[in-house]
């Protein structure tokens, strides 16, 4: 026999599936406490943070605590007390990092309180070290740089030898020219 649901514990366990749904397959997750914020301004978050791929979901704290728990984020889990929100993405941590620190720097009230990358819990400090880096794109195209160095180099130093046979070969044809 299956055993029924009252209302309320279905809808509670709904909220919870669709917790664990939307954060399973992300990468990052960080914890937010928006306390104090207005409507306009957690749109204007939410649409920073969409430009960098990633979602702001407000959430019901116990319910979140236990979808958390179920995705074996304990230690994130106890981030998740008063107004909380969580910002989640499966892109650049960077990005979400940068987006979620000027926020704060531009609204006093907005406290990001830790977060998730890859495996491993991180503070807050961290995560301003995140924000403090360069782009994927611009540590991709430094890499690139780098890669490519020693092959400009390479060819450099033998363009620079054949000219000089060149002007070598240039200045025996003169030299014989000159004598005839």
């Amino acid at each position: 026999m299956e055993k029924e649901l009252k209302p309320g514990r279905f809808l509670k366990t709904q909220i919870i599936k669709e917790y664990t749904d939307r954060l399973k397959d992300s990468s990052s997750l960080f914890v937010t406490d928006f306390a104090g914020l207005t409507n306009k301004q957690i749109e204007d978050l939410r649409s920073k943070l969409k430009v960098v791929s990633s979602k702001y979901l407000v959430i019901n704290n116990s319910l979140c605590k236990t979808a958390l728990k179920e995705l074996k984020l304990d230690n994130l889990a106890d981030l998740i007390d008063g107004s909380c929100a969580i910002s989640y993405t499966s892109s650049d941590p960077v990005a979400i990092s940068k987006a979620l620190v000027d926020f704060a720097k531009a609204n006093d009230r907005f406290q990001v309180k830790g977060g998730y990358v890859d495996g491993d819990i991180i503070t807050v400090d961290t995560i301003k070290e995140f924000a403090s880096m360069p782009s994927r794109e611009i540590l991709l195209g430094r890499l690139v740089a780098a890669l490519n160095s020693p092959i400009v180099g390479m060819v450099s130093v033998c363009s620079g030898i054949i000219k000089k046979l060149l002007y070598a070969i240039n200045d025996i044809i003169s030299k014989r020219e000159d004598k005839q």
